[in-house]
């Protein structure tokens, strides 16, 4: 059965914190794909790393820095990072507000 929400009342939990730093998240789903609401405190950052599985990161708001492998990209609302399963990959928030991602491990 399907389910509606108000993920407002849900509380952010610490993301791996033994490699991120002042992020947090709030899993929307977690059969099969994972699916996670993501906030990344001013300074806050994921540090590079590998996994076993893909990831889809759609940024919502604010602006940050995202690396995959050699490339680096300044990341805003509306864009998109790809991480195939094994890629080295990070990012970090280089504003003054909240970085808000989707973050989808396929």
């Amino acid at each position: 059965m399907g389910q509606i929400g108000d993920t407002s009342s849900w509380p952010w939990q610490p993301v791996r914190p033994s490699l991120a730093q002042g992020v947090e998240g709030k899993t929307l789903i977690a059969d099969g794909i994972k699916v996670v609401l993501t906030r990344v405190a001013p300074g806050g950052r994921f540090a590079h790393h590998r996994d076993t599985y893909g990831h889809l990161f759609y940024f919502l708001s604010g602006e940050g820095l995202v690396s995959l492998g050699e490339e680096r990209a300044e990341i805003r609302p509306g864009m998109v990072a790809r991480v195939e399963a094994g890629e080295l990959h990070a990012y970090e928030n280089t504003g003054r507000e909240d970085l808000v991602l989707i973050s989808i491990n396929l």
